[in-house]
């Protein structure tokens, strides 16, 4: 959440904001979310996460926080202590106000007690909203068959 404190002492203007507000961009941001993501914590994640967002994975397309909520939450039950990475980002496309990059991401954690990982392809699209960088779209895939 954006706090800014403005305080003005004998007509001189301070504006303080925390440094991870001023240096987050585009980049940063997709690094935060996968940091929070890791959490398990939909209640850190959310805020990442644009109210409209949508997420195209395996199973199904969940279109806002409601969905993509009880997506995450039953993805957390099934793989325990997962851990989610990405690998070769690549930014197609950055402007002011949208990002787009692809990537290859993996996991790992336990299944019923057994270890297991995956992986595959994946897409995100990053939207500017009131001047932060949100989650708008994430398509996770498979790697294509060979």
């Amino acid at each position: 959440m954006k706090k800014l404190l403005l305080a003005l002492f004998g007509g001189l203007l301070i504006v303080s904001l925390s440094a991870a507000e001023t240096t987050m961009n585009h980049a940063t941001t997709l690094s935060a979310y996968v940091e929070v993501l890791n959490t398990h914590s939909w209640d850190r994640i959310a805020p990442h996460v644009a109210a409209d967002a949508v997420f195209i994975f395996t199973e199904d397309t969940f279109i806002g926080h409601a969905a993509a909520k009880a997506a995450f939450e039953k993805t957390f039950k099934l793989i325990e202590n997962e851990v989610f990475s990405l690998h070769d980002i690549v930014w197609t496309v950055v402007t002011e106000d949208v990002a787009t990059c692809h990537y290859e991401f993996r996991w790992k954690g336990l299944i019923s007690g057994e270890e297991s990982a995956g992986g595959g392809r994946g897409t995100t699209i990053l939207r500017k909203v009131d001047g932060r960088w949100l989650i708008a779209h994430e398509h996770l895939g498979p790697y294509p068959r060979k």
